[in-house]
C-alpha cells in the first residue's frame, strides 16, 4: 500500500492487490482511493459517510496478464492513472467540490429510496 498526501489535504491511496489467477498469468488489480478530511461544517455529509472522512475509491483491473509482462503492465496502470487524476485531484478547490458531489449524490440516492418505499 502506497499513500500520498497532496498540497491540498487529499490523500490518495494505492492498494495493488495483484494475484495469480493460474499458472504464469495474473490478475493485475489497483484500488485508487481518494480521502478528504470532514469539517465541522460537513455535519450532513458526515451523516452520511458515518465518520471523519469522506472517500471515493476507484478499482482498475487487466486480466490475464504474463508473468513477464506483469512489472511493465503494473508500473503502466499505475502512472496512467495518476498522469490522469493527479492534476485534478492537486487543485486547491478539488475537496470542497468533491464534497459537494458527494453530499449532492447521498441526497439523490436518500429521494430515490424515498421514493420507492412510498
Amino acid at each position: 500500500m502506497e499513500e500520498m498526501l497532496l498540497g491540498n489535504g487529499v490523500r490518495l491511496i494505492i492498494e495493488d492487490r495483484t494475484k495469480v489467477l493460474t499458472g504464469d498469468l495474473y490478475m493485475v488489480h489497483f484500488v485508487f482511493t481518494t480521502v478528504v478530511d470532514l469539517d465541522k461544517e460537513d455535519a450532513e455529509l458526515r451523516g452520511f459517510c458515518g465518520g471523519d472522512q469522506a472517500t471515493m475509491s476507484r478499482e482498475l483491473q487487466k486480466p490475464a496478464v504474463h508473468e513477464r509482462d506483469l512489472e511493465k503492465v503494473r508500473i503502466s496502470m499505475k502512472e496512467s492513472y495518476l498522469e490522469t487524476n493527479l492534476p485534478y485531484l492537486e487543485r486547491a478547490k478539488f475537496p470542497k467540490r468533491f464534497k459537494a458531489k458527494l453530499l449532492k449524490d447521498f441526497r439523490e440516492a436518500e429521494e430515490k429510496k424515498n421514493r420507492s418505499h412510498g
